[in-house]
């Protein structure tokens, strides 16, 4: 299914981490919950009338789940659920590292997002340093502007956060993007595009914009330093180079980030607006980490980080722009066909439905926000 965009000509960049041990127990759990979800809708009487629709039959309901056995006829609908005691108990590993697992359930649930939260923590125990791989951190954009998709938001609680970080403890910042408009083998934009469309110096901006937000007395002298000396944004090369050599753009799908060169986040989360189930791991352990940094972050920065993809002027200039996407109701028959159009527009689909939390300035409770800084 995934050939064409890792094993193919251009293939796309991406992070994996094999685990054994307790913590597999936890993706087997998460696994569960999903496939529960999806149990309970194709089991009701819902589910089972859309299994007879065609898939290009719009329904009015939200959720649409169909399962396909196979072989068809001997295989069961649904895979068994885990459970612990079908997997013998072993003694822990003597070359065992710490891990948390960290998960969310997207529109499987109302409301909370327990990994999202866990992000904000990482980034506001941040001391020294921050590095993050990322595909990217604002929205989908829509060609040609500066402006997100209808309904979509940059992620301010991330970035409140990592403003924070910056400005008040100096806290720097390296920062690997994907290439906009990355398509790998030839592949349709309808079918494979990494990189939403922002430059490095939009994500700079958006960065800066939270510290003026959060701290309205800083001065434009004090973030220009910012920029200068603490907060570095680039895009993904090759020995320097942005592209392959047939001129296709190299693109980077990795979730990756690290935290004071001794905890990493490893996962399938990405930071921009998108309200998806997800699953990841924090690996909290010196060693583990340094490792890490020495196979996959330093060669990676080494070849794509030139300093010429974020231009402090650029940035300052970029305070002022509105970059978060037009405020619509999916409720409302217009708002969708408007939300349809300016899908089309980028040519793939990137709407959230959980726009409110990206879009939150900070936290409401002053003594709130001064545990967190």
């Amino acid at each position: 299914m995934w050939d064409p965009h890792y094993l193919k000509a251009n293939p796309v960049h991406d992070l994996s981490l094999e685990l054994e041990g307790r913590v597999t127990n936890d993706g087997h759990l998460f696994a569960n919950q999903q496939w529960a979800f999806i149990k309970k809708k194709q089991s009701g009487l819902i589910g089972q009338c859309a299994e007879n629709l065609p898939d290009s039959m719009p329904l009015l309901w939200k959720n649409r789940v169909i399962i396909s056995e196979y072989p068809r006829g001997q295989a069961a609908e649904f895979p068994p659920i885990f459970t612990r005691n079908i997997v013998p108990f072993y003694e822990k590993d003597e070359n065992s590292v710490p891990i948390i697992s960290m998960g969310r359930s997207g529109t499987l649930v109302f409301k909370d997002r327990p990994s999202d939260d866990a992000f904000i923590a990482m980034i506001d125990s941040a001391q020294t340093i921050i590095r993050m791989t990322l595909q990217d951190l604002g929205p989908v954009c829509i060609p040609n502007t500066k402006m997100a998709l209808p309904g979509l938001k940059w992620p301010k609680p991330y970035l409140n956060a990592m403003a924070r970080a910056l400005w008040t403890k100096g806290v720097d910042i390296e920062i690997v993007l994907s290439n906009p408009g990355s398509i790998p083998n030839g592949l349709g934009p309808l079918e494979a595009c990494y990189g939403n469309g922002w430059t490095c110096n939009d994500v700079a901006s958006e960065i800066i914009k939270r510290i003026k937000k959060q701290f309205p007395t800083a001065e434009d002298g004090d973030l220009r330093k910012k920029v200068e000396e603490n907060l570095r944004v680039c895009f993904i090369r090759h020995d320097k180079s942005t592209t392959y050599p047939d001129g296709g753009n190299i693109g980077l799908h990795s979730k990756y980030f690290i935290i004071d060169d001794v905890a990493s986040y490893t996962g399938s989360q990405n930071l921009y607006d998108c309200d998806l189930a997800e699953w990841g791991v924090l690996v909290d352990d010196v060693a583990a980490t340094e490792k890490m940094i020495s196979e996959y972050w330093t060669p990676m920065w080494e070849n794509s980080y030139t300093g010429e993809d974020c231009d402090v002027q650029t940035v300052m200039d970029g305070l002022e722009i509105d970059r978060d996407g037009e405020e619509v109701s999916q409720f409302s028959y217009l708002n969708q066909a408007k939300l349809e159009d300016a899908a089309r527009q980028s040519t793939r689909i990137g709407l959230s439905s959980n726009a409110a939390f990206y879009a939150k300035e900070g936290y409401g409770d002053d003594e709130e926000k001064d545990k967190l800084i």
